[in-house]
């Protein structure tokens, strides 16, 4: 469906994207490394239309060409099944990016999670033990 296509939402002046693809999981679908955000929603961000130029069409056109070709602009990914891995691209970029706890109490949650998944990846030969990683274990 077209709620998941990427494009600019105009409004006279202003553009707004429409970004999908920073939301899959919510909609059950597998969750991609979202695309960076275009550059224009910063230079037309805010803009009400009332100042300036009301030759919208022509200032808005490149925005406007993505519009009329939408259907090019589709996210496609499977719908999920079970859990995302603990190693999932997405899930790695995201633990890089990302501020994960609300709480104290989610930080320790998340903590121990991620403790057992090390302790995991260890045990599997994923990664090599060092001295670190056997005081980590203890």
């Amino acid at each position: 469906g077209h709620w998941c296509t990427r494009v600019p939402l105009i409004c006279f002046g202003t553009v707004e994207w429409h970004l999908p693809d920073r939301c899959l999981r919510q909609f059950g679908r597998e969750q991609c490394i979202p695309l960076e955000v275009p550059d224009s929603q910063r230079a037309f961000h805010g803009r009400d239309g009332r100042q300036g130029t009301r030759d919208w069409p022509t200032k808005l056109k490149e925005f406007i060409a993505i519009w009329e070709n939408r259907q090019l602009q589709d996210i496609v990914t499977p719908n999920q099944v079970g859990r995302t891995g603990y190693h999932d691209p997405y899930l790695d970029r995201y633990r890089q990016t990302s501020v994960r706890y609300m709480t104290p109490e989610g930080a320790a949650d998340g903590a121990l999670a991620d403790g057992i998944e090390r302790i995991k990846d260890m045990t599997n030969g994923r990664t090599e033990l060092g001295n670190e990683d056997v005081s980590f274990i203890r």
